[in-house]
């Protein structure tokens, strides 16, 4: 009988995670390591650390084997797979808003908005033009325009100094950088990088995800015993956590709350709309979603302002009579108004006699609640373009933790709140599993490696007093963006 070893690997922004599971959905092992410089080399490194002491390998045992990145992230390669720049990352903006302008001008960055992908500042193509035009000649030495997800995955097929002819790339982590999801299959949006004068000759093929690349028979593979393990199409980390929570058919919702809120939900058409984009699903249909900075923010400021530990934080919030927090609006930098100068907003402060701790806690807990009612926007809008009740969400990540937040959430969205157990590396094996048919269908595959770790129904008493305040977030957000766009 052949064992079956399922590897994920995820290269986060701030660090390396491996997980290793059984076809039942056992933890076998698992491993981290920080990411302390965004290099390639950090990266390997981090990659090497990550990895826990391997145990004697079975004869029969069958490792299968993807991986997941920050998707936006871009890596200028040579035709050895080695860096010829930095890595561009996701959060960085072009320098050069001329150059950025006169994309966004284009009739075809137009037309590739009208199918759900904007340009914006911290897009990979204006970067990948602007280190074109500012470093023309290393710029010649580029062979390959890849993810980070790609990459990693590459560098365990190919051994060392083994030219990367023939290069393929999922659709997921392709989408950002200029692939047309509309079409079947999906391809590269052609007019615009024509536009631009960027050979499409330089990006890879795109395929499904979970489409088998090849074995891992490189020298990085084998020092981290994963030799021989047959390596398969990853996707962008939005969307293997998207799989991870359990967005597997038509209408399910559900988001990872981290630095950033990745907002999900699977529709079977594309409705456009300013405040999401579309993937499209590895199974059927699409992924709407959305990926603002969110909960990184609070740390900051717990961190920065309070001068306390987050975990400090939430435990003075809980303490917190509901109701009596102040008016916290986020960023709104990404979605649901693009506004990159947009900042922060904290209203209807009024100082008092209570307890510093009770200060800290009533802030604390007001931006708590103003995060509730973004993600509890995005509940209402999936559910208004595409009529359909979302019946429960399903969510993870480090701003899951809290039971008291996650009662305030299922309170406040009116529905059942299931939380899931981080298992970032299994959403981007979920369609290689498929393929290789080791589960009959995708409810299997969500019994046996999917994990509920809670779940919270609505408490009608504690909604009631949010119904005012909710309803009227969204109109107060836009305003205090009106109003912030003129300071």
């Amino acid at each position: 009988m052949v064992l079956v070893r399922l590897v994920g690997l995820d290269l986060g922004t701030t660090g390396v995670r491996y997980e290793a599971y059984d076809a039942e959905g056992m933890v076998l092992d698992t491993g981290r390591s920080p990411i302390k410089k965004q290099t390639v080399g950090q990266w390997t490194a981090s990659l090497k650390s990550a990895i826990p002491k391997r145990r004697k390998r079975i004869p029969s045992e069958q490792t299968l084997l993807s991986a997941q990145s920050t998707s936006g992230t871009i890596l200028l390669l040579d035709e050895y797979g080695d860096a010829v720049f930095q890595p561009l990352m996701y959060h960085e903006m072009v320098k050069e808003r001329e150059e950025l302008s006169k994309i966004t001008a284009l009739k075809s960055a137009g037309d590739l908005a009208a199918k759900g992908i904007t340009i914006s500042p911290t897009s990979p193509l204006p970067k990948i033009i602007s280190t074109r035009n500012r470093f023309p000649r290393e710029f010649g030495r580029v062979k390959w325009i890849l993810s980070p997800t790609t990459w990693l995955l590459l560098k365990l097929v190919h051994p060392k100094g083994e030219r990367w002819d023939d290069v393929s790339t999922d659709w997921t982590n392709a989408l950002k950088l200029g692939a047309d999801v509309t079409q079947e299959p999906p391809a590269w949006f052609r007019p615009l990088f024509d536009d631009v004068g960027l050979p499409l000759d330089l990006l890879p093929r795109i395929l499904p995800c979970g489409e088998e690349i090849g074995e891992a028979n490189s020298e990085l593979a084998e020092t981290i015993g994963l030799k021989n393990a047959r390596v398969f199409q990853g996707m962008t980390d939005g969307n293997a956590s998207a799989l991870a929570v359990g967005c597997l058919g038509n209408g399910d919702f559900g988001f990872s709350s981290g630095s950033a809120t990745a907002v999900k939900y699977v529709c079977s058409e594309m409705k456009r709309h300013k405040a999401i984009y579309y993937h499209k699903h590895p199974f059927k249909g699409f992924l709407a979603g959305a990926a603002p900075f969110t909960a990184g923010t609070m740390e900051w400021f717990a961190e920065k302002i309070m001068g306390i530990t987050p975990v400090h934080a939430y435990r003075l919030a809980r303490e917190v009579e509901p109701g009596k927090e102040f008016a916290y609006y986020p960023q709104g930098d990404k979605e649901p108004f693009y506004d990159p100068e947009l900042g922060a907003s904290i209203l209807k402060i009024w100082p008092s006699e209570s307890s510093k701790d009770l200060a800290r806690g009533r802030m604390f807990r007001s931006m708590v609640l103003g995060l509730t009612f973004f993600e509890y926007y995005f509940i209402t809008l999936f559910e208004e373009l595409f009529n359909r009740k979302i019946e429960k969400a399903r969510i993870t990540g480090g701003g899951t933790r809290s039971p008291w937040w996650n009662k305030l959430r299922a309170s406040i969205y009116g529905i059942s709140v299931k939380t899931m157990e981080e298992r970032p590396g299994i959403g981007a094996l979920i369609p290689a599993v498929m393929k290789q048919h080791l589960y009959k269908d995708l409810r299997e595959v969500q019994d046996s490696l999917l994990r509920v770790t809670g779940t919270y129904e609505p408490d009608a008493t504690l909604g009631s007093k949010y119904t005012s305040s909710r309803e009227a977030f969204m109109k107060r957000w836009q305003t205090v963006r009106e109003a912030s766009s003129k300071v």
